[in-house]
């Protein structure tokens, strides 16, 4: 017998016989009916309510077939209250009345299955909000111990794979276990089954991090396939598709960094939309919805320059940095995305103020984040990056200086495999050269040089950015040979090489093509100067025509 089934039995005894406690139970139960179905929280208020009474009717050493059913129960309602509320105390309290409910369950109890299943889940979502990994690693503990209590044939068999497997997804260690009782899942969830959509959720949601792990195009296609059929499953109302919406969105945002697909984009910016539609204002997920739509814009800004885009990025960020406020675990992660678009702006219109409130930003956000944060790398990075440009804009030396010392700081908070070292050492290699272009500093230029070509080691040969490594590797490569006559032809020979491959990777229509074949055709005419090959003249001729 189920415990629904064994709740129901019980309260048509208890209501014969004109118990109180049958009484607020069924009450409370019928309470906690309507808030599933309209979701108002005063229902779920008034359920809470009545099994408090119902639980203080049945004490310590009493009947422990109905504490356990009013624990159950309160606990229940109290992690929906949560969800629905985000109140930590009340997540804490089901947290707490769950252990004592397992603890009333002896091993051969029929409900101590679902205790395990229901404080296993507690425990996961204290983890999604605090981070502490002893509740991961109890919750993981917990559904095994519910799994064991649920055989093949089981009822909720389904729900203790899929959710064990959501836990273990949470640890990269534990990936492939996760993707295995993610298919054990869904095999179990037939099409009619009514927990296929989170099957289906879960096991996508497992590939993509797989996916994110070691970047295996197959496993993101079979993650967008999984949450396009979840997300059919999900009609207009249903509670799971906003969250479904989030995450198709960001499988086709995650195929558009790997392969450059804009109608992958489109389509993401698109889901991103109707997801921020059902996060109205005053809901949980509001801020992530807004952050995330944000993200994908500037992301289409860098990709068509659309103005708009960008424009649309930057209010959306200020409005997910206003319900984020100060000590917020994701405000870092804005501030970042919004220093980015500012910076992005400023440098498509020249707005010296979005330049301005950059570094201000950056800086305030640096002096109030800890050495072990695990962002403070990218503020470094991020200021860093601003006081470059403005050095290129007004040519305060005191600007650079301060711009390399930030660099080389967020440059040992990103040792090797670190996905962003590569754009702290390229950002860092051009602001040597333009020390050593204001300094004559040649030990400048030649760490620039060192650095570029670790840039370029770490630039895969598929990713876009490699034609902009290449050409300012090539550049730095240049500057050498006018300022030092040793091996200057053989830095010559390298630098056009590269410029070579720049043109063989710059598409007609970009926008720096005409002055990167400009650059190339000066490049081979300093070599026919050098060496009168007139094929180096005749290609510097037709790259200019």
């Amino acid at each position: 017998m189920t415990l629904e089934d064994s709740i129901f039995h019980k309260l048509k005894q208890l209501k014969r016989q004109g118990d109180p406690f049958g009484t607020h139970c069924r009450d409370a139960w019928a309470h906690c009916r309507r808030f599933r179905e309209n979701g108002e929280v005063d229902e779920l208020n008034k359920a809470i309510t009545l099994y408090r009474s119902a639980s203080e009717l049945r004490p310590i050493g009493g009947n422990a077939f109905d504490r356990i059913l009013s624990l159950h129960h309160l606990a229940l309602c109290l992690s929906e209250r949560y969800i629905a509320q985000r109140a930590v105390d009340d997540l804490e309290e089901a947290i707490t009345i769950g252990r004592t409910a397992l603890e009333l369950c002896t091993p051969r109890h029929p409900d101590r299955a679902a205790s395990y299943y229901n404080l296993a889940c507690d425990l996961h979502r204290r983890f999604a909000n605090k981070a502490q990994i002893c509740d991961l690693e109890e919750s993981i503990k917990f559904h095994r111990a519910a799994l064991e209590l649920r055989p093949r044939g089981h009822p909720h068999r389904c729900s203790s794979l899929h959710q064990l497997a959501f836990c273990l997804s949470e640890d990269i260690a534990n990936l492939e276990e996760a993707i295995m009782y993610g298919r054990a899942a869904l095999r179990l969830s037939l099409p009619t089954h009514p927990d296929r959509v989170v099957s289906l959720f879960i096991l996508a949601h497992a590939l993509r991090k797989r996916f994110q792990k070691q970047p295996v195009v197959r496993d993101l296609n079979e993650a967008i396939a999984l949450s396009r059929a979840a997300l059919e499953l999900c009609p207009s109302e249903h509670a799971r598709r906003s969250s479904l919406l989030h995450h198709l969105a960001a499988c086709l945002s995650d195929k558009y960094d790997c392969q450059e697909e804009v109608s992958a984009l489109d389509e993401a910016i698109t889901l991103r939309r109707a997801a921020l539609k059902l996060h109205l204002p005053g809901h949980t997920n509001r801020d992530k919805s807004l952050h995330s739509l944000a993200c994908d814009l500037r992301k289409r800004f860098e990709k068509q320059d659309a103005i708009c885009d960008l424009e649309d990025a930057i209010e959306l960020h200020h409005a997910a940095l206003a319900l984020r406020p100060e000590g917020h675990p994701d405000r870092s992660s804005t501030i970042s995305e919004l220093l980015d678009c500012l910076s992005a702006r400023r440098d498509k219109l020249g707005e010296v103020a979005d330049l301005e409130d950059s570094i201000l930003l950056g800086r305030a956000e640096l002096s109030r984040c800890p050495l072990e944060h695990t962002n403070r790398s990218v503020f470094l990075h991020n200021l860093g990056r601003d006081l470059r440009k403005r050095y290129m804009q007004e040519a305060a030396i005191c600007d650079l200086e301060e711009s390399i010392e930030l660099l080389r700081l967020a440059w040992e908070l990103r040792p090797t495999p670190h996905p962003d070292r590569r754009s702290t050492l390229h950002e860092l290699a051009l602001c040597l050269s333009s020390r050593h272009d204001r300094l004559r500093v040649v030990n400048d230029l030649e760490q620039a040089i060192t650095l570029g070509r670790v840039v370029l080691d770490l630039c895969p040969q598929e990713d876009p950015e490699r034609r902009v490594v290449l050409y300012d590797l090539a550049c730095y490569l240049l500057k050498k040979t006018r300022f030092q006559t040793q091996d200057a032809i053989i830095d010559l020979d390298e630098a056009i090489k590269l410029y070579r491959y720049v043109s063989q990777l710059c598409p007609t229509g970009h926008p720096n093509r005409a002055s990167w074949l400009h650059d190339f055709a000066l490049c081979l005419a300093d070599r026919f100067r050098r060496q009168h090959a007139a094929v180096d003249l005749d290609e510097a001729i037709a790259l200019e025509q």
